[in-house]
């Protein structure tokens, strides 16, 4: 029988919660007596997504935030949302992801696997800073991918020129890395932890597209992610990457300090936000 952490009075946001990775860890962090704020972007969907969440689980507080990650404005609306819908996060757990059919370059003129996988959770998670600041703890899980490891960065070229979709995919979930050992240097005299994790070999809409017949179950994979959110053993953790369940080594690029300054300073240009100051300051 799985061990049931009780969040009772903690609050916990999903992105990307209408299928696979995301709705799963509704249905595990439903039963901790947590307050859900579960983001999608097809209002159908994450309806349809929260009402069988409720009905398996018990749990009807649940909050549907809307958003294309597709459009930087949108991801603004919705950090806006969840601020009006609670003062108070504990939990922020960015999954939405996007595996692409062909290249599409977003309103806001980036590739759009880059801004999905990246920038917009990069946006999201800075903007929603204040009510992640609190005397008690606060988590940040960001999903990565053991994928990382077979690419490059290449931030100087947000369009993806040559474009691959294997290689973009990679590429996002690279950035991801850096990102978060930067954000846990710069949230290092808070209680705001950070970590991003690789889940395992997920059979996601992503594993089918592949030419592969193997992987874990998403509740596997979504159990990773729920012992990194809960665990009381990742208390004083932060910046750290995980596959599956262990703290490992990510490449050596991703290990980059060069490439995590250089990231953080683009990656505010490419959000719109106030690029001359170079560190999160919570209030």
């Amino acid at each position: 029988m799985e061990t049931i952490p009780n969040l009772a009075g903690k609050t916990v946001l999903i992105t990307g919660a209408t299928d696979g990775i995301g709705k799963e860890l509704g249905k595990l962090f439903a039963p901790t007596g947590a307050k859900l704020i579960l983001h999608g972007r097809n209002p159908r969907r994450l309806s349809s997504a929260i009402e069988e969440i409720s009905k398996e689980t018990g749990n009807t507080d649940i909050t549907p935030v809307l958003a294309d990650f597709s459009s930087l404005d949108q991801v603004r609306a919705m950090a806006e949302n969840v601020q009006k819908t609670t003062n108070r996060l504990h939990f922020l757990i960015n999954n939405a992801g996007h595996y692409p059919n062909g290249k599409i370059i977003t309103e806001d003129g980036f590739e759009q696997t880059l801004q999905v996988n990246y920038l917009s959770p990069f946006l999201l998670t800075v903007s929603l800073i204040p009510i992640l600041t609190a005397k008690d703890q606060s988590r940040i899980v960001n999903l990565s991918s053991i994928g990382h490891r077979l690419v490059w960065h290449n931030i100087k070229d947000p369009q993806m020129k040559f474009f691959w979709r294997w290689v973009a995919y990679c590429r996002s979930k690279l950035l991801v890395i850096p990102a978060t050992r930067e954000l846990a240097e710069q949230l290092a005299d808070t209680n705001i932890t950070v970590n991003c994790i690789h889940p395992g070999i997920i059979r996601t809409k992503l594993i089918r597209m592949l030419p592969l017949s193997w992987g874990n179950s998403v509740h596997e994979g979504a159990k990773t992610v729920l012992n990194l959110a809960t665990n009381p053993e990742f208390d004083h953790v932060s910046g750290k990457y995980l596959e599956k369940e262990k703290i490992v080594q990510a490449s050596a690029i991703a290990r980059s300090h060069k490439l995590q300054k250089s990231l953080w300073r683009v990656s505010l240009r490419w959000a719109g936000l106030n690029t001359s100051k170079a560190t999160i300051k919570p209030k």
